[in-house]
């Protein structure tokens, strides 16, 4: 009897499988989510990683406790084409320390008229306008192109903030010198970002306000980066509980039909 890939199963895997007590596979199941969460722990995170634990934040001006193993933030540089349909390309242009970003759709930029493409470039910023009444909970970023947005456009900007301090409760921008607006704060999936879309380009950071301090500590992370791991680790847990049942039932089905068969 061929199975319906077309090749003999082998005699003795079926017997083999099944010779396998609850407790064993139980505990094959705990070895397999160790593995993953050491494997997840151990890789170096990318954009918008969300399992490892975050690179320390790069500061342009560290808080005192981090000045010690501070590293300058990084810049981000890349140039969009103008596609076939003559619309600037959609794009994701982040700094090299993935620490910013902006994303955008296809026209979210004019187009040049000699089609060539634009440059887009985001930079920490160290000097700004006076932020009256916003901690700010991140570096300053100025993001400037080569082609201004299209009218009607927007760009999604993302900004990482560090583990070890309140969580920001909003994205704020401010063009040539200010004063700051809120944008708001669209959420994001990955943890220890956040997000917000705007309508114009400029320097953007993410902060709370000055007097609700308070507020903004409790929404900081006991443990930095502990609890999205857990939850990715239960979610793992509760997905690979669902193959040894499925299995079970799919042979017991199996089992079934061969003995009406017989």
């Amino acid at each position: 009897m061929k199975s319906k890939w077309g090749q003999a199963p082998h005699p003795g895997t079926h017997r083999r499988l099944r010779s396998l007590s609850p407790g064993t596979r139980l505990a094959l199941l705990a070895a397999a989510v160790v593995a993953y969460a050491l494997a997840a722990w151990a890789v170096a995170p990318g954009f918008y990683d969300g399992i490892a634990p975050p690179q320390p934040y790069r500061w342009v001006s560290p808080p005192a406790q981090f000045q010690g193993s501070n590293q300058q933030p990084l810049s981000g540089h890349q140039s969009v084409k103008v596609g076939s349909n003559d619309k600037v390309d959609p794009a994701t242009v982040f700094t090299q320390d993935g620490q910013a970003a902006i994303a955008f759709t296809p026209g979210a930029f004019v187009a040049p008229s000699d089609r060539s493409p634009v440059s887009i470039d985001i930079k920490p910023q160290p000097v700004f306008p006076n932020p009256a009444g916003i901690h700010l909970s991140t570096n300053v970023y100025c993001v400037t192109s080569s082609s201004p947005l299209a009218s009607g456009q927007q760009v999604l900007v993302t900004l990482q903030y560090s583990s070890q301090l309140a969580a920001p409760s909003d994205v704020y921008v401010y063009q040539d010198n200010g004063p700051w607006q809120k944008i708001g704060n669209t959420g994001t999936a990955a943890p220890f970002y956040i997000s917000a879309r705007s309508g114009t380009l400029g320097c953007f950071a993410a902060g709370y306000a000055a007097n609700a301090a308070q507020t903004a500590q409790g929404a900081r992370v006991s443990g930095g980066q502990a609890l999205p791991i857990i939850v990715a680790l239960a979610i793992l847990v509760v997905v690979l509980a669902g193959i040894p049942l499925a299995v079970l039932r799919r042979r017991g089905g199996g089992e079934d039909d061969e003995e009406e068969a017989g």
